[in-house]
C-alpha cells in the first residue's frame, strides 16, 4: 500500500575537521597594547524558546461506547484519524491499545511512528479525514464488522534535525476497508486494506 511504504530517512554524516592557524611572528619585541578600557556589560537578551505546535489527539467519539455497527464505524474512523498524531508525537498508546496483533497494517504504522521519533524525524501534514461509505454485516464465525471508509490525507513532509527533507508524499485519496472487532468491551482494528476493485 502507498501509505505502508516505510520512511527511510536519508542522513548524510559530515566529520568536521578544526583548523589550526599558527601565528608565525618576527623576533622584534611586541609593541605594548594600550590598557583596555572596562565597559559595562549590558544584559543580553536570552533568546526566547521556540514555539511549538501543540498537537491535540483527535476526540474519542461516544459512539464507540455502542457494541453494535456504529460503534464500529466510530472506532474505525476514529482509528484511521489517530495516524498523523502518532507520526506527530510518538503517542502511540491508544493506537496499540485498539490494534489487534494480527494487523499488519496497524504494526507497520506504529513501527514508522517509532522510527520517526527515534531517528528526531519530524512529520507534518498527514491529517487524515475520513467517512464510513458502506458498513458490512457483521460475520457470524469472526465476530468482524467490514467497514468501507474513504480517507483524504494532507501532503506529508518528513524532514531532519537539519530541516532537510527526507520523505515527502503528495495529498491522496484513499479507500479502505477496516475490519473491526469488539473484545472485552473494546473496538479493536484487526485490519485495514484497500478496498477490493470491483
Amino acid at each position: 500500500m502507498t501509505r505502508n511504504r516505510a520512511i527511510l530517512a536519508a542522513t548524510s554524516i559530515a566529520a568536521a575537521a578544526a583548523l589550526l592557524v599558527a601565528g608565525c611572528g618576527d623576533d622584534k619585541p611586541a609593541t605594548p597594547s594600550p590598557e583596555p578600557t572596562p565597559t559595562s556589560a549590558s544584559p543580553s537578551a536570552s533568546p526566547s524558546p521556540s514555539s511549538t505546535a501543540v498537537v491535540v489527539a483527535p476526540e474519542r467519539p461516544k459512539e464507540m461506547d455502542d457494541d453494535g455497527p456504529a460503534g464500529a464505524e466510530a472506532a474505525a474512523v476514529y482509528f484511521l484519524e489517530l495516524d498523523d498524531y502518532i507520526m506527530k508525537t510518538g503517542d502511540t498508546a491508544e493506537w496499540e491499545a485498539m490494534s489487534h496483533k494480527s494487523c499488519e497494517y496497524c504494526a507497520n504504522r506504529l513501527d514508522q511512528a517509532k522510527e520517526l521519533a527515534s531517528n528526531d524525524l519530524t512529520w507534518q501534514g498527514g491529517k487524515v479525514a475520513a467517512r464510513v461509505t458502506h458498513t458490512y454485516e457483521q460475520d457470524a464465525g469472526t465476530g468482524i464488522w467490514p467497514v468501507d471508509v474513504k480517507a483524504t490525507i494532507s501532503a506529508v513532509s518528513v524532514t531532519d534535525s537539519s530541516g532537510d527533507e527526507v520523505f515527502a508524499d503528495p495529498r491522496t485519496n484513499t479507500k479502505y476497508r477496516v475490519e473491526v472487532a469488539r473484545a472485552n468491551n473494546q473496538w479493536r482494528i484487526v485490519g485495514v486494506a484497500d478496498q477490493p476493485k470491483s
